[in-house]
């Protein structure tokens, strides 16, 4: 085959894979697992053991408690908190798996799709070949797409390359960012809508772990093959035989993959930091392909790997966090909590009924990632990040910080010295935030 010909017949591999990929993502979009963000401290009447619907996943209801209220505002929440919790109720708290088996199905799908499309314009070229013989190594020595045969070294190869992705992760995490925020906890409902809450005396037909970990490997294998050999076999092989570069191929895989993950529903901040993410994440695969001369499976190995333990991760410590919410929400306000809440109500005029307090509580408590009972710096900063993801502007992290600062300074004045000196309480957060929305264009950036 000349190289025009090769050329051409490669670009019509790669057309074809492209197309196949979009129109099955296309199909999977419609049923991603997004929600709409809620706004800052929204009424409910849902109870402790519902808090992972109100704050990690599902709908919320529509309005604000922290502006003025209609003189029908009690009445109107309080009816529509109880049919919101009425359908909460019916929610099921276990695993998805109509879900669960349409994103294994969609994967395979995907896989069988990209192959036979491979295998076809082999078959009507003027050179056919063995499909798991494609490479895009510079070596002749390299292992088949579909040799995957462990041995040691591929495992351990596999297994060291999870640590940079895993560590990126990590800081999108643990970052108070507002695109990160909104990817954590599109990530969180995505999660917890597809294994429920887990197994306990108050949750008896949730989920067990074992069932979790094998439904996570079955998901993380079909994503992680799939994937891998379409995105670091078929595609960078078209690309290096359509361009003759190695850096093309490279950058074209990973930008394809990257494109990949874009969301339709997300917002263009999110959207640009998880392209980035996955970016990254796509050179990787194809630096590790590269080192281990053409080896698909230290990559596999690695994708595997990296999925199941987001899914794993992310279920274990939201369900540690409704399980502590849910108990020291069921506590009653202390007297100098309520003295202060009481305090906060005279001095701006809100109203702050007993279910506005009870869901500002679960709110509070959501973020409490030491389970210390008050909030650090970082965990106001995620709070706040979470609770103005609606805004078309949000608070300064300054200010949030020079905000929590003045907390710890006014209880210092009332020599209250109860709450650790680097973390604020219950009524101490939910000042901040009305301090936040009733000055949010000054306190605010773009």
């Amino acid at each position: 085959m000349t190289n025009q010909n090769q050329s051409r017949f490669w670009c019509t591999v790669c057309l074809v894979i492209l197309g196949g990929y979009e129109s099955l993502s296309l199909s999977t979009s419609k049923h991603r697992l997004r929600v709409s963000y809620s706004h800052t401290l929204q009424t409910s009447s849902r109870g402790p053991s519902h808090l992972y619907s109100s704050v990690y996943y599902e709908e919320t209801t529509q309005e604000q408690v922290l502006k003025e209220p209609s003189p029908s505002f009690v009445d109107d929440t309080t009816s529509q908190a109880k049919a919101s919790t009425l359908r909460d109720r019916t929610q099921p708290a276990s695993l998805s798996l109509p879900v669960i088996n349409y994103i294994c199905t969609n994967q395979a799908l995907l896989l069988m799709f990209a192959s036979s499309a491979a295998i076809a314009v082999s078959f009507f070229s003027n050179n056919p070949f063995e499909i798991s013989s494609l490479h895009w190594n510079g070596g002749q020595d390299f292992h088949s797409l579909f040799d995957w045969q462990p041995t040691l070294y591929r495992v351990m190869t596999g297994l060291f390359a999870t640590i940079p992705i895993i560590a990126a992760g990590r800081v999108i995490e643990t970052s108070d960012n507002r695109d990160a925020s909104r990817v954590n906890f599109a990530t969180t409902n995505m999660v917890i809508s597809l294994f429920g809450r887990r197994k306990s005396e108050m949750e008896p037909t949730a989920s067990e772990s074992f069932q979790v970990m094998v439904l996570s490997a079955l998901i993380a294998m079909s994503s992680g093959i799939s994937e891998e050999i379409i995105f670091r076999g078929y595609i960078p092989t078209a690309i290096l035989a359509m361009t003759n570069s190695l850096p093309s191929a490279v950058f074209g895989q990973a930008i394809l993959f990257a494109a990949g993950h874009f969301s339709k529903d997300a917002e263009p901040g999110e959207n640009m930091l998880n392209w980035s993410l996955q970016l990254l994440n796509g050179l990787w695969y194809a630096a590790v392909y590269q080192m281990t001369g053409g080896d698909i499976l230290p990559c596999i190995i690695a994708h595997v790997l990296c999925d199941m333990h987001i899914l794993c991760q992310t279920w274990t410590e939201v369900n540690n966090q409704i399980d502590y919410t849910q108990k020291l929400s069921m506590n009653h306000l202390c007297e100098d909590q309520k003295t202060a809440v009481e305090r906060l109500q005279r001095g701006t005029g809100i109203t702050l009924n007993s279910e506005t307090v009870d869901f500002a509580r679960h709110f509070f408590y959501a973020f409490d990632n030491d389970h210390a009972g008050s909030l650090s710096l970082s965990d106001c900063q995620r709070a706040v990040s979470y609770a103005f993801l609606n805004d078309s502007i949000a608070p300064d992290a300054n200010v949030v910080r020079d905000l929590f600062e003045q907390a710890k300074e006014q209880r210092y004045a009332q020599g209250n010295s109860v709450v650790s000196s680097d973390r604020v309480d219950f009524s101490e957060f939910l000042h901040l935030l009305v301090a936040l929305r009733s000055n949010s264009r000054q306190y605010s950036r773009c």
